[in-house]
């Protein structure tokens, strides 16, 4: 999943320029339904102007279609429930059709996530179409731009490769292409992993390369196998967060060992990885949310939204069960 245009909404003129950056991109066949996906837009852009002191809109793109996010930091919404009731509002010359409207069409899922806490605060939307289903997601945002990118993600088969480069320039970035290009090349084995990374560890001290913390996941039906270094892995059950900080090792600078852990995930279980672009003392708000019943895109965006470090690449895998 990535981001394709990014619009910060915090006045009128700010939702006419954004609609017409959304509406250049309808000659691409990504979207279900355009004048949904439009009327959804608008309606979403209004409110952030209504109700908040301002958020952003997202277009985002994943399996060859959009989606849209939307995100803020505003006082939250009471009562998710009876705002998607139809004829329900809070604002005066309203008929209160908007959310009701937008979580009743039958092409696009329509999740949201709201919270009026203290110290942890906000909403965030996201209209994907349905037949998206992946249960593998990672979301990530450079620090300065992509070409500066250290943060990495890959897929092969049932493996996956998730990590982070030291620094934010272009040395980071090729260095994290280069372990890609080893992942892809190289066959993977959770019982010979140690090999694979002493391989990347001395390829990248001889070549003078950024240094990497990263992990290798196999993925099976329900059963995740995690073998890597220095990365935090969230296990989220439906009322319940727990952290494991991977052993730590920089790969490329200080590395003997990885270490290997086993999750079975029951339903509505997820699995999150975080670089550390992720403040995990920011990822302890979640402790006691619900979540089980949203999907593997609506988690990443939740996490990244609330959990973000404004200096730094932020990277986050989310595998459902």
């Amino acid at each position: 999943m990535k981001i394709i245009e990014e619009f910060i909404i915090e006045q009128k003129a700010d939702i006419i320029y954004a609609k017409r950056t959304l509406q250049s991109h309808f000659c691409e066949e990504k979207f279900r339904d355009k004048s949904f996906f439009l009327l959804a837009f608008m309606e979403l852009a209004t409110n952030l102007v209504k109700y908040t002191e301002g958020g952003k809109v997202l277009l985002l793109e994943s399996g060859g279609h959009y989606m849209l996010g939307v995100v803020d930091y505003g006082g939250g919404i009471e009562s998710v429930a009876r705002s998607l009731q139809r004829g329900y509002t809070t604002a005066e010359n309203s008929l209160g059709l908007g959310l009701y409207q937008l979580s009743s069409n039958n092409l696009y899922d329509f999740e949201i996530f709201s919270t009026q806490k203290k110290n942890f605060h906000g909403t965030v939307i996201l209209l994907k179409p349905k037949e998206l289903q992946e249960r593998i997601i990672c979301f990530s945002k450079p620090y300065t731009n992509k070409e500066s990118n250290g943060d990495f993600y890959a897929k092969k088969g049932k493996f996956l490769l998730f990590g982070d480069a030291a620094g934010h320039n272009k040395k980071s970035y090729k260095t994290a292409k280069l372990i890609e290009k080893r992942f892809y090349s190289s066959k993977l084995s959770c019982i010979m992993i140690d090999d694979f990374f002493k391989q990347i560890h001395q390829e990248l001290h001889e070549k003078e390369m950024h240094s990497a913390v990263f992990v290798i996941v196999e993925a099976v039906k329900n059963h995740i196998s995690l073998c890597g270094v220095d990365l935090s892995v969230w296990i989220k059950t439906q009322n319940h967060l727990a952290l494991k900080t991977l052993k730590n090792g920089i790969i490329g600078e200080a590395f003997s060992s990885v270490e290997k852990l086993h999750y079975d995930l029951k339903e509505g279980d997820f699995c999150i990885i975080t670089t550390d672009g992720m403040q995990n003392q920011k990822m302890e708000y979640f402790k006691n949310e619900e979540m089980s019943g949203y999907s593997a895109y609506f988690m990443a965006l939740v996490m990244w939204h609330f959990a973000t470090s404004q200096f730094d690449d932020s990277s986050v895998v989310v595998i459902k069960n």
